[in-house]
Formats: C-alpha cells, structure tokens, sequence
C-alpha cells in the first residue's frame, strides 16, 4: 500500500486570470471537456488530466455548488447497500474509502459509529449485517465492528433516554469535507494542465453530423461566449443530466432526484461521544445519522423522490419534522427548528425505475451509469462521493479507447495521485505547529489548518502572519480570517457564497450563516474583481436570501428583511 501516493501532482502553476481561461476554452482543441464541477466531473478531469488528455472543466455555478456540497460528508463502505444484496457496491465502495485514506488523510478520516438498538432477534440481525460488512470489505477498514453492552452504548451516546434495555454495535466510517474533497481534486487536475472555469454555462451543445463535437460555452460574468471544441464531451452534471441530454437530442429522462435534508445542533443539545445511527419513527424503515463536528451535531438524512427546482432545494416543515421525531425519540429531548444552528438540503442523482416515478427512492440504484448516446457525449450520473475515482476511471477508459490510446499506454493513475498531502497527517501536523511557533501564531490552529489545507499550511500560515489573520473569521468557529483571502486568490471564489458556503462551511455551522464575516469577504472580493460598493452589497444580499430559502423553518438571525422568502 505503499505506493498510493507515489505520483504527486506536478508543482502548481500560477493560476489563469478567468479572461485567459476563457480565451484558451476557445482557442484550443480539446480531448475531453467535462460539463459539471461536482465530484464526478472533479475526478473526470483529473483522471483523463493525469493521463495526458488536454482537459477542460466547465461550470454553470461554483465548483461543488450542487449535490458534492449537501452530503452528509461521509466516505462509507455502503453498510446500508447490505439490505438491498449490492454486495459488488458495498466491496467497491470499501475499496474506494481506504484509497481515499491513502490519497487524502487529512480530508477523509476515520469515524466511529455506534448502533443501540433494544431486542434480541434484532441485534442479532445486526451483528450478523456488521460481520458481511467488514468480510466483504476484506476487514480492511478503519477498524471492525464490535458488540457493546448496554453501558458501552450509553457510554458512546450519553444523551440516549436512560430507559434504553438493549445492546449495540460499533462500527467505523469515514467523515470528510465533500466541498474541499472536491476543490482538492478539481487543484490536482489543474497541475496537470486541465483548465477550470466556473460561473460558465453550457448554452448549445454543437454537433458535426451526428456526433458531439463541443459545446457552446458563455461566461455568466462577462457575457462573452466561446465554442469549445472537443473530441469527447462528458456530461457530469448530476440531477441536471437529463437537461443536457436534452440539449443534444438525447433520449428519454433517466433520473428521479431524491432529496436529503440535514440540521445541525449545538452538542450540549445532543451528547454523543461517537456518531450514532437512530431509526426513524415512521414505518419507512430508514435510519437518523447524527454526526459529531466538533462542538455541533449534523443530523441527517431522509431520502425522498423530489420534483421541485433543482437549483433551490430547501428544507420544509415535514423535513424538519421527520428529524427532530428521530432524535426526540431517541434522546428523549424536545428539540425543533428553533434549536438548529444550521440547515442545508441536496438531491442526489438516483436512476428511475424505467421512468417509473412512483418506486420508491430507497429501492434506485446508488450504482452510476454511462451513457454514449448520441456519439461524442458521455453521461456520468448516478454513483456517490465515496465511488466518484472508479467512476471517472471507468469513464475515461471508455474515451482513451476510442482516441486510440491502448488501455495500457494511457491507464489511470489516480489510484496513486495524492490529493493534497504528501505524507501522514501526524508528521504535517507537527511541522505546522512548529511554524506556528517561529512565526509567533498559536500551535492550537495548526491541526485545523492542514486537516483543510494539507501541503499548502505553511504558506497559509505565513499568509495569516503576514496580514494579522490569524483569528477566527467567525467568533466560535475553527475558521480563520486568512482563509477567505486564500479562497478569493487561490481557490476559485467569485462570491461571497463561494467563501462561505463551500471553501469554509460557516454557513451550516453558524446561525447567522456568517453574516458578520459577509463585509468582510465581500471586500476580498471587490479588491480582487473591481467591485463597487453596489456589487459587494448584492453579493451579502443573495448570500443570505440563499440560506434563508434553503434553510426553511430553520430561523436565520440578522438577514435582511427582503431575504426572508
């Protein structure tokens, strides 16, 4: 296993000023130009990046802007395929988790959970369930399940109601930021010379004959638009996939999106010591993660068929509804809306039954499909964060084959591509906090620092010494000022949604959503883009009208009154 990380990614180059970018789109010829910049589309051009195709990635919003970012941010083994017999799923998946380990361990890191469950019959059921999961996953995870007793379980969640009679079971997971998973990959792609522009939206899809030739492309900033032209266009557009399809001609829409919604508490609301899956208390037969972050709690996640926007899921008064029941009757608390720090809503791309809108979500395929219809557009869509590697390899395998590269010459290697750290996580840690110790910064920010930022800490860190930003951005939070100018200057944020929302995650995790910090990030921005005093003030307002649609019942403090819809 030694070699997992054995081809770094080339050293970074200056980033392109967007007009560059944009430019270039047009310019040149293309192997691959990749429509979506969510995980899928991240690892598409990595893949076909590394292997030496010319890439280009596109982007109608910001990169993880849609599903990649409304996780419940876990790499898993597929334990809740077991119920469904996708065993091929569940091996695929736990081989893909401790490759992401590997590759990323300062984004993906362990997780215990634990499963307290009262009756006998249904404990065994259980046990049983853990020994096919970690079996099929080779006993090569984190670490294997183990039976506890009922003082164990009270133990890893002490806030359980004291009645609970029953046993449980611990198991281990994985936990990472989806949107810098995301943002990780989307920078390895670059060092291998893919070029990257968000805020750009595929307008026509232009043909020669009938195969896909490239796409119409236009600049949501500027307006200028250009025509990329393309050997292969993939389409790595998540719940969108049927939109583009349609653009080209293709069939029949293949989707059903299925909603899943999360609320974040404070932990002295729930007290739990390890993660903990509850069921829920409708007859659905589904399950209630609650997830630690640090001193917060992600609850999550029903999975219901959706049919409204796709660009603006939002909770409602039954999501918020169905998790606060789970967790009630779990903890015996009272917990509502009110109680919520934060809230955020996701579909997921699950293939429909044949256009059968009535089956219900439970029962789709979390497998991905490939579609090459009509000639020279590929369709990705389907799958989960945790498989996203072996989907984009199984896509560009498919390209490199018809480009007359031999499977052989042009193969993968983003099995061995490190995403962000070269080395373990332990030994960065420590050099960080002697960095921070020379440069007169408090060692305590280091861990945080490089579990974000991996190889890029040092320079970070001397960035914040550099501007004084070394203190929180937002009162409460791990978040440090210096990271919103790094994500204005390095990381592709246009916006102040960008900053907050995805490259740090003060919008779920404060209850404001960061409105004290929106001033200042939206003065990073017009520095870095000319914005006048309107422009930054439009960038606070849709920041806040965002989370509070998306948010719902969940109140949002100190928004302005027009952002309340």
């Amino acid at each position: 296993m030694a070699d997992y990380a054995a081809v770094p990614p080339p050293p970074p180059r200056p980033p392109d000023s967007r007009d560059r970018a944009l430019e270039r789109l047009g310019e040149q010829a293309w192997d691959v130009l990749v429509v979506g910049g969510g995980i899928t589309g991240a690892g598409i051009a990595l893949d076909a990046a590394s292997r030496g195709l010319r890439v280009a990635l596109v982007e109608r919003d910001d990169l993880a802007s849609g599903t990649s970012s409304k996780s419940s941010s876990l790499v898993h083994g597929g334990l809740r395929y077991l119920e469904q017999y996708g065993f091929g799923l569940m091996r695929e998946s736990a081989v893909e988790r401790e490759r992401l380990r590997r590759l990323a361990p300062h984004l993906v890191r362990p997780l215990k959970f634990t499963i307290p469950w009262s009756g006998r019959r249904r404990t065994r059921l259980i046990g049983i369930g853990l020994w096919l999961y970690d079996g099929i996953a080779g006993f090569q995870g984190p670490s294997r399940h183990r039976r506890l007793e009922t003082h164990e379980v009270v133990a890893h969640l002490p806030g359980l109601a004291r009645h609970l009679d029953g046993h449980g079971y611990e198991y281990s997971d994985c936990r990472t930021d989806d949107a810098r998973l995301v943002l990780a990959v989307v920078r390895a792609a670059e060092r291998f010379g893919a070029t990257v522009l968000t805020r750009a939206e595929v307008t026509e899809v232009r043909r020669a004959g009938d195969r896909v030739v490239g796409a119409a492309v236009r600049d949501r900033l500027s307006g200028r638009e250009v025509v990329a032209a393309a050997r292969w266009t993939v389409s790595a557009t998540g719940v969108w996939a049927d939109s583009l399809r349609g653009m080209a001609g293709a069939g029949a829409p293949m989707l059903q999106p299925s909603k899943g919604v999360h609320l974040v508490f404070p932990a002295s609301a729930l007290r739990v010591e390890t993660a903990g899956v509850v069921p829920s208390q409708t007859d659905d037969g589904r399950s209630v993660f609650l997830i630690p972050w640090d001193d917060q709690v992600v609850v999550g996640t029903t999975d219901h068929a959706y049919d409204g926007s796709l660009d603006a899921p939002g909770l409602d008064a039954a999501d918020v509804a169905y998790l606060c029941d789970a967790v009630n009757a779990a903890f015996g608390t009272t917990l509502t809306a009110a109680d919520a720090v934060g809230a955020y809503a996701g579909l997921r791309p699950l293939l429909s039954d044949e256009g059968d809108k009535a089956v219900g979500t439970d029962q789709l395929s979390r497998r991905h499909t490939l579609l090459g219809e009509p000639p020279g557009l590929l369709t990705v869509t389907g799958g989960k964060l945790t498989t996203y590697r072996a989907m984009a390899r199984e896509a560009v395998d498919l390209i490199a084959e018809d480009l007359g590269g031999s499977r052989g010459r042009l193969r993968s290697r983003t099995d061995r591509v490190s995403l962000g750290l070269s080395g373990s996580l332990d030994a960065a840690v420590a050099r960080a906090e002697i960095l921070c110790g020379r440069l007169g910064l408090d060692p305590a920010i280091a861990r945080h620092v490089v579990c974000r930022h991996g190889d890029e800490a040092p320079e970070l860190l001397e960035v914040a010494a550099e501007y004084g930003e070394d203190a929180p951005l937002v009162p409460g939070l791990p978040y440090l000022a210096v990271e919103a100018r790094w994500a204005v200057e390095r990381e592709h944020a246009l916006s102040v949604a960008d900053v907050l929302q995805r490259r740090m995650r003060v919008s779920t995790r404060d209850a404001s959503a960061g409105l004290s910090a929106a001033p200042r990030v939206a003065a990073l921005l017009a520095a870095a883009h000319g914005w006048g005093a309107a422009q930054s003030e439009a960038g606070i307002r849709e920041h806040a009208e965002r989370i509070a649609a998306e948010r719902g019942p969940v109140p949002l403090p100190g928004a302005p009154a027009s952002s309340v819809l």
